[in-house]
């Protein structure tokens, strides 16, 4: 079942929450209608990145909003390749 735009989210884990942010990242709350297709540990910087589909962008902040207590995020909106337009 397609939700509808896919998302992804850039972690940095905060100095000192490394602890709690490993929590989080384990069990996060899914809002209703938020499908995480991917949320992986990085070997580097970023710490973690999570792949999501929602149904808007309203839904999305709702879902990324609990990790801003644990780390600094940086989300953006994922297109398929074909549906991009590059323009020069």
């Amino acid at each position: 079942m397609a939700y509808g735009m896919i998302f992804l989210c850039q972690l940095r884990i905060l100095p000192g929450q490394l602890d709690e942010a490993t929590r989080t990242f384990r069990h996060p709350k899914l809002p209703n209608n938020v499908m995480v297709h991917e949320f992986l540990g990085l070997l580097g910087k970023p710490d973690a990145i999570v792949i999501f589909e929602a149904p808007d962008a309203a839904t999305a902040a709702e879902f990324v909003v609990q990790f801003g207590r644990v780390a600094e995020s940086t989300t953006s909106l994922a297109l398929p390749i074909e549906d991009i337009k590059w323009t020069q």
